[in-house]
């Protein structure tokens, strides 16, 4: 499993990185663990794709308002706000469709590698095995299957694990007011906008302000 390390993405490596695929296990990860790096590529032009791997219909079992087809139309909206919100409106966004909380079971690596082809993948960014989430552990596994044998550098991104850490560093960075403004789109996973489900998902504040002021991290497979 890779270290974690602070943030390498500057601008000179971004020029040189695209295009870049972000894939993101749930709707919202990737505005958690690469909101940042989003906002920096879209200054620098840089060819982007976010392709996000499950609808996250697991979030908040027993709705009756939002069942989980409901939930997964509600949460892809969700993520195409947040992606025009970091400025990256424009980029390809796709949605694979996979079972939340099933990853591991419902990924297809050929059916994701041919897709990566497709855009022409040159540098691809997925959540890190460190994370304690099973379908972030299962992306990790994707990824690596999807990219072996390819000319594409794959990177690891955390989310979860960085809440393990002690004290993690705060960024200052002119993409932060974006960046939580990209995750209030996430609004059924930020809030009690889905008030019917006693046992549903949503962020601690506390946790919520960490994953979003803290440093993104990274770490080369």
């Amino acid at each position: 499993m890779p270290r974690l390390s602070s943030r390498p993405p500057d601008r000179n490596w971004l020029r040189h990185a695209g295009p870049i695929v972000v894939l993101a296990p749930h709707p919202d990860d990737e505005t958690l663990g690469c909101g940042l790096l989003i906002a920096d590529a879209v200054r620098l032009r840089v060819p982007l794709a976010v392709v996000v791997l499950t609808d996250g219909q697991a979030s908040h079992p027993g709705s009756r308002r939002w069942p989980p087809p409901a939930l997964a139309r509600l949460r892809r909206s969700e993520t195409r706000r947040a992606l025009a919100r970091l400025g990256a409106g424009d980029a390809t966004l796709r949605f694979m469709g996979w079972r939340d909380g099933r990853l591991g079971e419902d990924a297809r690596p050929l059916r994701l590698r041919r897709l990566l082809h497709v855009i022409g993948a040159r540098t691809v960014l997925v959540s890190s095995p460190l994370d304690s989430h099973p379908d972030h552990q299962a992306a990790w596994r994707l990824a690596r299957s999807a990219t072996r044998g390819s000319a594409a550098n794959l990177l690891s991104y955390a989310v979860w694990s960085r809440l393990d850490e002690a004290a993690a560093p705060r960024v200052r960075h002119m993409g932060l007011p974006r960046k939580r403004w990209a995750m209030q789109a996430h609004r059924s996973q930020t809030s009690d906008y889905i008030n019917d489900a006693p046992g549903g998902f949503f962020y601690d504040r506390s946790a919520l302000d960490r994953l979003v002021t803290g440093a993104e991290r990274f770490a080369y497979a």
